[in-house]
């Protein structure tokens, strides 16, 4: 489907510091005290016997070198305390939704009322969400704090597409939404951490799903511009105003507004999709407006001397 929808990509270009001329002229032209009438006199015999000027051209100052994130010892503890948060919180999570779901499904056997399967249920979902919750503040953490250790490679942006798709069948047709899937066949593949591929793109698509009308359709546009592939997704909820985007954009961020009073999240979703963005090279870019939808554009790097898209 064709939309009417367009985005310029932007370069961002970082900011510069020049020293100041004047400085650079004094150490250029170094003065010599000498008596006046010392220079009057060479003054004098420069002009009775002028010599050939000669030019001497300053070689340009070598490129500056680009700025390196340096290793220190407190990334080493950052790390350490995620990993220890992140076992800690999650291996009794994980006790909770898996004991909770074998008592729901009564596995070992009938517990006798209802009752107990359905609070068991409730149990297990509630875990699910506190999970989902845990692992949203980890990812936040380890972005802002650069420990996300993000590997590059190829990606091809058909199968990211359809495995974020598939993960959220079940969301889709439990609201009768359908996904229409437009890949370019001269799609170059992208240049991507695999892992936060799929984590921008299930965020959007869930986004896109929860806020879009029953019955209705969310649409993945992927094409290649440039050097780059722009992921585009497009619902058709009814859209917000566009001054509350920046807004949404920040970690935490619950307002009185149609996206964030629906969502059942803690509003870490799009923040994280922006900074896996970055931290990849890429952009996230949002527009929307009362009545329209909302439509996400990923902005990735495609790979250079890579085949395209079968």
């Amino acid at each position: 489907m064709a939309t009417s929808t367009h985005f310029d990509p932007e370069v961002r270009v970082g900011r510069i510091e020049r020293p100041a001329l004047m400085s650079n002229l004094a150490r250029s032209f170094p003065f010599e005290a000498r008596p006046v009438d010392a220079l009057a006199s060479a003054a004098a015999k420069a002009v009775a016997s002028p010599a050939p000027a000669v030019i001497a051209i300053a070689s340009p100052p070598p490129p500056a070198a680009p700025p390196v994130r340096r290793h220190s010892p407190l990334d080493d503890r950052r790390r350490s305390f995620l990993r220890m948060v992140s076992h800690e919180l999650r291996t009794p999570l994980n006790s909770v939704i898996g004991f909770s779901e074998i008592i729901s499904r009564e596995l070992y056997g009938p517990i006798g009322n209802p009752k107990y399967r359905e609070h068991a249920a409730v149990i297990r979902e509630s875990g699910q969400k506190l999970l989902k919750l845990v692992n949203e503040v980890l990812e936040i953490a380890r972005l802002d704090a650069g420990t996300a250790d993000l590997i590059l490679r190829p990606e091809s942006a058909t199968a990211a597409v359809k495995q974020a798709v598939n993960s959220l069948e079940l969301e889709a047709q439990a609201r009768n939404i359908s996904v229409q899937i437009d890949v370019a066949p001269d799609t170059p593949l992208v240049l991507a951490d695999a892992r936060g591929l799929n984590t921008i793109l299930t965020n959007l698509l869930q986004n896109a799903i929860a806020f879009s009308p029953e019955g209705g359709v969310v649409y993945v546009d992927v094409r290649p511009r440039g050097d780059a592939v722009h992921f585009r997704i497009t619902d058709q909820g009814e859209g917000l105003n566009p001054a509350d985007l920046p807004r949404l954009m920040r970690p935490f961020e619950q307002g009185e507004n149609a996206l964030t009073r629906r969502s059942q999240g803690a509003g870490l979703g799009l923040p994280i999709c922006q900074l896996l963005c970055q931290d990849m090279g890429g952009k996230l870019r949002l527009r929307t407006a009362p009545g329209k939808g909302l439509t996400a554009l990923v902005r990735l790097a495609a790979a250079v001397g890579q085949p395209f898209e079968a």
